[in-house]
């Protein structure tokens, strides 16, 4: 290795304390050195739990094949989101009952899970990522792109999550909705009921969006096609519902994973969701929902922060 690489090398810092499996998931790993993962101590615990998760349900060596094997940290946090799906849907009570179902033709899904005397739900994971919000959803607009538009578009991918502040026209929920009906659906059978869980890494996450309940209704009832893209065919009749989960880090403590559900209406019978699961998740939401009201209660509004500003310095519009 060359010594300009291996100063580029980056590592955990020193003051993060890694667990036994994590540590094994490091050696190895095409990725490793690409980033500072686990760079928070919080973190850090957390990806030890799943590791744990997939120890004892004897799936970690077969996770580890996988995830070391990818090239980008992109990838290898799509593959822990895989996992966190299925760790969190077991530790809310459900049973693992098979890795790798397989799906519709020959796609595999996340895992076969169940609940105490309920029916076996498919379940598919997806992880939209930030990278994809740098370039038009549409196949037509990326084509308009010109070639420096497209260079700059990828420069800015292989950089940092967050740069300064920086704006944005694509909503969280569309790029969501986009990766799940293009990438999901397909996957989706109609022997069982079906579930997916999307885990984002976008720049804002569609979780605890106001509107966000309405969209995915809308969306299920008529996807929002692209009319150029020939795959982009399928509908929602097969998907029992969404179930938007973000791991969120609750200061230094643990991480939590905050919740959104949507339950399809018109999912064809055998694919529909049996009702204790529905319950389940709607409880999450429900349970997300309170705890951040709870953490935000007391504090000043955005609207309060600017009229407070108005008696002390002007309004802050009177400097444009």
């Amino acid at each position: 290795m060359s010594e300009a690489k291996s100063q580029s090398r980056r590592f955990p810092p020193k003051e993060v304390h890694l667990g036994q499996l994590t540590q094994q998931l490091l050696v190895g790993a095409k990725w490793e050195g690409a980033d500072e993962f686990p760079a928070w101590q919080v973190w850090a615990d957390d990806v030890e739990k799943v590791l744990s998760f997939l120890q004892r349900e004897r799936r970690l060596e077969a996770f580890f094949s996988i995830a070391k094997s990818v090239q980008t940290p992109q990838h290898r946090d799509a593959c822990l989101a895989e996992a966190r799906g299925a760790f969190h849907l077991n530790r809310n009570g459900f049973r693992i009952v098979q890795w790798e179902p397989p799906g519709e033709g020959h796609t595999k899904g996340e895992v076969l899970a169940s609940l105490p005397d309920s029916p076996e739900i498919f379940v598919e994971v997806k992880q939209p990522g930030w990278q994809g919000e740098y370039l038009p959803r549409r196949i037509a607009e990326r084509q308009k792109l010109s070639a420096e538009d497209r260079k700059l578009r990828f420069a800015r991918t292989t950089q940092d999550k967050y740069l300064g502040i920086e704006g944005g026209a694509v909503g969280s929920h569309l790029m969501a909705l986009d990766v799940v009906r293009r990438n999901a659906l397909p996957k989706l059978t109609d022997r069982y009921p079906n579930l997916v869980i999307v885990i984002d890494d976008l720049k804002t996450t569609p979780v605890g969006l106001p509107s966000l309940t309405t969209f995915v209704e809308r969306e299920f009832s008529s996807p929002d096609h692209d009319p150029d893209d020939p795959d982009d065919v399928f509908a929602y009749e097969r998907l029992g519902g969404l179930l938007f989960l973000q791991p969120e880090a609750e200061g230094d403590q643990s991480v939590e994973y905050r919740a959104d559900f949507v339950q399809n209406p018109n999912a064809i019978p055998t694919c529909a969701l049996p009702p204790v699961a529905s319950s389940l998740f709607v409880q999450m939401r429900e349970q997300s929902r309170l705890l951040r009201e709870q953490q935000f209660a007391g504090r000043p509004s955005l609207f309060d922060i600017l009229r407070s500003r108005d008696k002390t310095q002007g309004p802050p519009w009177d400097a444009f």
